[in-house]
């Protein structure tokens, strides 16, 4: 019996327009290294980042997962989220699997934050899949507005 195994795939990136694609995909099979039949030993799960005056905050898609399964780190002004998923198919199920598409193994995201964050005051939360990580900015990185007076 013959499994096929999938590596993830991306949607079409906004930079697609411009070639970019081909460059994703170099760089995630770089990134991602060659596993067992093609498949990357380490997975790489799709983030968002965004920022505001007072706060970072990434969201790392991370479905089936429980709490206890997911580590976050942050030092040195890098955070990294960190899972693991180990096979579910048995060798006695073997011969029933046609095709698997889900990723088993290692998920590691590490990201440069590009301001001072309160190590203390970094919140994660996990739900429906989806784990945010909220880091407030220190007060020295916040932007402030600064009132410009007269010269005189």
């Amino acid at each position: 019996m013959l499994t096929h195994y999938l590596a993830p795939r991306r949607n079409a990136s906004p930079l697609a327009a411009f070639g970019w694609s081909d460059f994703d995909r170099v760089f995630d099979q770089l990134w991602n290294g060659a596993g067992v039949a093609g498949r990357p030993t380490v997975y790489a799960p799709r983030v968002d980042f965004t920022e505001t005056d007072s706060e970072l905050r990434v969201a790392a898609e991370l479905p089936g997962f429980e709490e206890k399964d997911l580590k976050v780190t942050l030092d040195d002004g890098v955070l990294t989220i960190e899972a693991e998923r180990n096979t579910e198919v048995k060798d006695e199920d073997a011969k029933e699997v046609r095709h698997v598409e889900t990723f088993h193994g290692k998920y590691r995201r590490a990201l440069r934050l590009p301001s001072e964050v309160d190590a203390e005051a970094v919140k994660a939360a996990y739900r429906n899949g989806i784990l945010t990580v909220t880091l407030p900015k220190a007060p020295a990185a916040q932007v402030r507005s600064i009132p410009v007076t007269s010269g005189s």
